[in-house]
């Protein structure tokens, strides 16, 4: 392993811890998007230029704004209502993710996972058709964990307004 991997290899592990542990959101979402950039340079490095680029485009912009706007939203949500609205969830959601790491675990278990087909550089005519053919199933299940992602976090933020709005109105019909 040379120096450059080392490095690289330091830096995506000690960012993606700073992305659990760190008690602000923000600041994850800071080391998250140097995850992302790390790992970019990683593909460039592995001579696959198009995923670097899509990682930083994609991933270090779109999903990382997404997050922020998740994290603003349920941000305002605490300071409406005086507490932190995922304080009851914290609970079921370890459960959540212990359950799914354990159905990952026993997914990949014996499976092999040499990765043995030449992507030409990262080239989407390489890529789309891995992507649409032998691998659409964890394509289509990251995509549907991020949208489930988002619209949690939104139904988590929306009933406070959605009350709030109500009441608003019965007391314009008392006034009245």
């Amino acid at each position: 392993m040379s120096l450059l991997e080392g490095l690289a290899l330091f830096l995506l592990l000690l960012s993606g811890v700073l992305v659990v542990t760190l008690r602000n959101a923000i600041h994850a979402a800071l080391a998250l998007i140097l995850n992302f950039l790390v790992l970019a340079g990683v593909y460039v490095a592995l001579d696959a230029r198009f995923l670097g680029f899509i990682q930083v485009i994609v991933y270090a912009g779109a999903i990382v704004v997404l997050f922020l706007f998740v994290i603003m939203l349920l941000f305002a949500a605490q300071g409406e209502i005086g507490f932190d609205p995922l304080v009851r969830s914290r609970p079921l959601a370890a459960l959540l993710a212990l359950g799914v790491a354990g159905i990952l675990a026993a997914g990949l278990w014996g499976l092999d996972l040499a990765f043995t087909q030449d992507l030409k550089g990262g080239l989407p005519q390489a890529l789309g058709p891995l992507l649409y053919g032998d691998w659409l199933f964890v394509l289509l299940a990251v995509g549907f964990l991020l949208m489930a992602a988002t619209v949690v976090a939104v139904a988590l933020v929306e009933p406070g307004k959605a009350s709030r709005a109500k009441e608003a109105e019965k007391r314009e019909e008392v006034a009245r």
